[in-house]
């Protein structure tokens, strides 16, 4: 049985329809994340979730969303984010709240 697989269109709507956390680890890989996050109150914070990227007040998106919807910090990103899948269902959910149609398959895994 293969798996249908599916290729990231870039829509953005990850970036801004779920809280994006991330940890200490995050931070120390990409320095940017203590910068542009909020800490979380000491009481919030174990070992997977440090920072706050979104929601944060004055901005609709991760703050590392840019302009063109694209992630700045890629190949950097927190784990959270790479964690999420094209196609998956947090991805299907983002894009429906957004009135985006489903992502398609584009084949299956062999």
């Amino acid at each position: 049985m293969s798996a249908e697989v599916y290729a990231c269109d870039e829509c953005g709507k990850c970036c801004q329809s779920f809280p994006i956390f991330a940890s200490q680890s995050d931070a120390e890989r990409e320095p940017r994340i203590a910068l542009e996050g909020r800490r979380l109150p000491l009481q919030m914070v174990d070992a997977r979730w440090t920072y706050r990227l979104y929601p944060l007040p004055f901005l609709e998106a991760c703050p590392f969303a840019g302009a063109d919807r694209r992630c700045t910090i890629y190949a950097s990103r927190p784990g959270v984010c790479q964690e999420l899948p094209a196609g998956g269902w947090q991805c299907q959910e983002a894009r429906r709240r957004h009135g985006l149609p489903p992502l398609l398959p584009v084949g299956n895994a062999s």
